[in-house]
């Protein structure tokens, strides 16, 4: 299972597609950043003088720096230093990773570091393996981009336009600790350090690719590599070189200035780069508090991060950028180290347990999104692949949720004494991030699909809504593009972000317009054999279109799913869209998909106009985040007609043991047919009042099933009556009596 850090550096690098690293909220006038002198001599080019100002040398135990430096005897002074920091007690932690996937970094003491890697040999091998690679200085720089450097390293190289804001993020260093917590090998560290010097010595002249952004004073940069650097400097080395000393010093300084100025002036920014930044305020305030200004730095930090807490994640636990695996999980891990940085310092207790409850709410949210296949969706700006094993672990202990293992336990291993730990819920609606996911049971071979209807997330958000990912009998059969590789692939904006890339429908082959637009009038009702969801958009209100799409779960059987487009101009091109990884093979009635176990897409009352051809999405063949591969698609055309709807009625129906015997038909407007064999499913959908060949009712969805024509069972959603054939088969339950508020209580016996 070797993933490599290549295929995983893509998942924090934001980058143009999320503008947000520029002054332009609260007061920026004010900001020190906007002063070049400051920026020059107080964060990027700090002498010793001013550094050891920055030190509160009244400090008791550093009484000998300070000695040494108020007579200007700095080589001493870092002498010094480095005795109190070899002396002083400082916490022992590492970030982790699962399978050295960035998105995966968990603070955990040395100890918990070795016994995790004692019980995975192969993960432990990858690690090595990769240190080693970089004592020889071959760097998976970014994305695929494995360079081998000469002698030294040039960290000027050019790697791509945000690859190289990626190899600056110093995560490819990781192994290097990793490898020495394991070995105690001191050859990393010193390689590490050798690399630190060389980058320190280059820093000041990396050209930038983008004008806006500095590859080194940026803020993702700043609040991901420093998390490298001080892991390395809290790790016991007694031969550290004393320029190292100073140039960390100088490093931390430089850095905790320039975000400081940035949270202070610019003020609350939705989105992820704000948080990285944040917390490594908070990180290097905690683990440096030598430094006078450590106090405020952890002020600002942790006020930033809890209007984070507060305003970036939805009550049921999504993340505002909603994209369920790269920066739901980047912001995850963000917060949950904090929590363990408070802990672990003792301080801010309230703001921990906050912080607790809300990872808790997040870490239920996945679960709900999760595919039967352990997979994370690849939605928005998202890769596909395995959820981290290692994140459900953490949570159980740390957040008291077992549930996420039981869930991985089920679907990863079909384990089957773990039914009390399972959720409580299998499918879940969740409109506050906007996506709604019906599941038939906790189990590989379960249905499932997921539709996105959600708010606009910032940049990293798709020209999609009302799109859907279908899994069924173990296997991915309908699925969204997510983000390609990186933000340097040449098809991410025209394809993976375009509206036609997604399961769901195009006006004109163009794209939605997407920002300030979201689901509106959603409604959805779960009843004893169906689920129920309608959804409507504007994205297309500049052609006069709106589009609501229904969605119907005949548990645990099919989807039927019928898409109304109203208004706009005749003659407009309107496609339904569907991609699978699977090959999609054509009949006379429908599409199906090759092999055993596979979908049946049947357009009910017969074939409508296709069209077939490939796309490339996240892959479903490797579980590896960041693997793409071409997937197959159809879509279906019509031309919009003057003064009706365009609608589209299509039957989605898996199958586990080859293509079943079924016939979707449209009967009315609003009513819809699906037999097999002698079972007739009657489905009234969009509340038209239907009153044909028998059934009648006033409800928005109506299901009706007959077996040789006798009533079996029938449900309604938003209605009074249903009626078959002049007979009522089903009314809406009556509430329980009421007792008259007026009329007390009789009395109890017990006293």
């Amino acid at each position: 299972m070797g993933v490599t850090v290549a295929k995983c550096l893509s998942l924090l690098l934001l980058l143009p597609v999320a503008l947000g690293a520029t002054l332009a909220q609260s007061d920026p006038d004010a900001s020190r950043l906007r002063d070049s002198a400051y920026v020059s001599t107080q964060i990027k080019t700090i002498d010793d003088t001013t550094l050891f100002r920055a030190l509160d040398l009244g400090r008791h135990d550093l009484g000998a720096v300070r000695t040494a430096a108020a007579q200007g005897a700095f080589e001493d002074a870092y002498r010094a230093w480095a005795a109190y920091w070899e002396k002083k007690p400082k916490p022992r932690y590492l970030q982790r990773e699962d399978w050295l996937r960035i998105d995966t970094e968990i603070l955990a003491d040395y100890d918990e570091h070795r016994r995790y890697f004692k019980t995975r040999p192969e993960e432990r091998d990858l690690v090595l393996e990769r240190a080693e690679g970089i004592l020889q200085n071959e760097i998976v720089v970014w994305g695929e981009q494995k360079v081998q450097f000469g002698e030294t390293v040039d960290f000027d190289s050019t790697i791509g336009r945000s690859g190289k804001y990626g190899f600056h993020y110093w995560i490819w260093s990781r192994p290097l600790l990793m490898a020495y917590v394991l070995t105690h090998e001191r050859r990393y560290l010193e390689q590490f350090d050798r690399l630190f010097n060389l980058w320190y010595q280059q820093r000041n002249s990396i050209r930038s690719p983008m004008q806006e952004f500095d590859v080194v004073y940026y803020e993702l940069g700043l609040g991901v590599r420093n998390r490298m650097f001080i892991d390395f400097y809290l790790l016991p080395w007694v031969q550290r070189p004393d320029q190292t000393d100073r140039r960390i010093l100088k490093t931390m300084l430089g850095s905790a200035r320039w975000l400081y100025e940035l949270q202070r002036w610019e003020g609350y920014r939705p989105g992820n780069w704000q948080i990285h930044g944040s917390f490594m305020l908070v990180q290097i305030a905690l683990t440096f508090p030598e430094f006078r200004e450590s106090s405020e730095w952890l002020r600002m930090g942790l006020q930033r991060m809890q209007e984070h807490r507060v305003r970036d994640f939805f009550s049921d636990g999504g993340h505002y950028e909603r994209c369920p695996r790269n920066y739901t999980l980047a912001t995850y891990v963000a917060f949950r180290n904090l929590r363990y940085l408070l802990t672990l310092h003792d301080t801010a207790r309230e703001e921990a347990w906050q912080i607790h409850a809300m990872l808790g709410r997040t870490v239920e949210w996945w679960l709900a999104m999760m595919t039967p296949t352990a997979e994370i969706p690849a939605i928005n700006d998202s890769h596909r692949g395995l959820f981290p094993e290692a994140i459900l672990q953490d949570a159980a202990t740390l957040l008291d949720k077992p549930e996420g293992l039981a869930v991985w336990e089920a679907l990863r291993r079909g384990t089957s004494d773990i039914e009390r730990q399972l959720p409580g819920f299998t499918g879940r609606h969740m409109p506050a991030s906007g996506f709604t996911v019906m599941r038939s049971a906790w189990k590989r071979d379960a249905l499932y699909l997921n539709l996105n209807y959600g708010p606009y997330g910032g940049g990293h958000t798709h020209n999609d809504l009302l799109s859907v990912e279908l899994y069924a009998y173990g296997k991915a059969l309908v699925v969204d593009a997510g983000i390609g590789r990186t933000y340097d692939d040449p098809r991410y904006p025209e394809w993976y972000k375009s509206t036609r890339a997604h399961n769901t429908v195009v006006v004109n082959e163009e794209n939605m317009v997407r920002e300030d637009v979201q689901g509106e009038d959603v409604v959805r009702d779960s009843l004893r054999e169906t689920e129920y969801l309608a959804v409507s958009h504007r994205g297309y209100a500049r052609f006069g279109v709106t589009h609501r799409r229904h969605v119907v779960f005949v548990r645990p059987f099919y989807w039927f799913m019928v898409d109304d487009l109203t208004g706009g101009a005749p003659d407009q091109i309107i496609s339904w869209y569907l991609h699978s990884p699977e090959v999609l093979l054509r009949t006379d009635t429908a599409y199906v998909t090759l092999g055993e176990r596979g979908l049946l897409i049947q357009p009910a009352g017969g074939m409508l106009s296709a069209r077939e051809g490939v796309g490339w999405a996240a892959s479903t063949l490797v579980p590896d985040p960041g693997e793409t591969e071409l997937m197959n698609w159809i879509a279906f055309d019509q031309i919009a007609a003057a003064g009706s709807p365009t609608r589209f009625a299509v039957l989605l129906y898996p199958y586990a043991a080859g293509v079943p015997s079924v016939a979707a038909r449209t009967i009315a407007p609003g009513y819809f047919t699906v037999t097999r064999g002698d079972t007739v499913d009657h489905l009234v959908i969009g509340g038209d009042g239907t009153v044909t060949e028998g059934l009648a009712t006033d409800a928005q969805f109506a299901f009706l099933r007959t077996v040789n024509g006798l009533v079996r069972s029938a449900e309604a959603s938003g209605g009074s009556v249903v009626r078959y054939r002049g007979t009522v088969v089903w009314e809406p339950p009556q509430a329980p009596d009421q007792p008259d508020p007026a009329v007390p209580p009789p009395e109890s016996n017990n006293r």
